[in-house]
């Protein structure tokens, strides 16, 4: 019985052996087929990663050209802004050098009327170009619009009143360029 029970137990020795290394290979085939499972996520959000890099400098790129684009645009259009208030004003400046070509050989009357025709004509080019004066005389006092330069005390008048415009203001369609210079009433 000695002799069969060391052959029984060398049997499962090598029984156990056996189911060791097949458990062992099952384990590494198992192993390398989840490994390489990984390895292809990981690929393939590589590759994801990479298509969100290329797209994302693209638009980037896209980006900075409409950026430069519009930058252009705007300088181009208020170069012909510019241009078109200049041929405007073109008139103006040709009146004004015969006005002063031929204010020796005219009296001070004819060349008040000229310079005055100048101005009326020098305004309207301005007002075509959205230039408004702003009100001041006799309107209460509004910071966004007037610039108080003096206090006055009047009786007849009630705070805050203007009384005297020093300096005309100036508005482009609505938006105020130059306050108003002016006195105010202060009892």
């Amino acid at each position: 019985m000695t002799k069969t029970k060391g052959k029984d137990d060398k049997d499962v020795n090598n029984m156990n052996e056996a189911v060791d290394e097949a458990i062992e290979k099952t384990v590494e085939i198992l192993n390398e087929d989840e490994i390489g499972q990984q390895e292809t996520q990981v690929a393939d959000k590589d590759h994801l990663i990479e298509e969100h890099i290329e797209r994302y400098k693209r638009l980037q790129a896209d980006f900075e050209n409409h950026r430069r684009r519009t930058r252009q645009e705007k300088e181009d259009l208020s170069m012909v802004v510019a241009q078109n208030v200049l041929i405007d004003l073109l008139p103006v400046v040709d009146n004004f050098e015969r006005a002063l070509s031929s204010a020796a050989a005219q009296d001070a009357a004819t060349l008040l009327l000229g310079v005055e025709m100048i101005h009326r004509q020098f305004l309207q080019v301005l007002e075509k170009s959205g230039l408004t004066t702003v009100e001041a005389l006799g309107q209460m006092f509004d910071p966004q619009k007037h610039d108080a330069v003096m206090r006055v005390e009047d009786e007849t008048q009630v705070d805050g009143t203007v009384v005297e415009e020093l300096q005309k203001g100036y508005a482009v369609r609505g938006k105020v360029i130059r306050p108003s210079m002016v006195k105010v009433v202060g009892n």
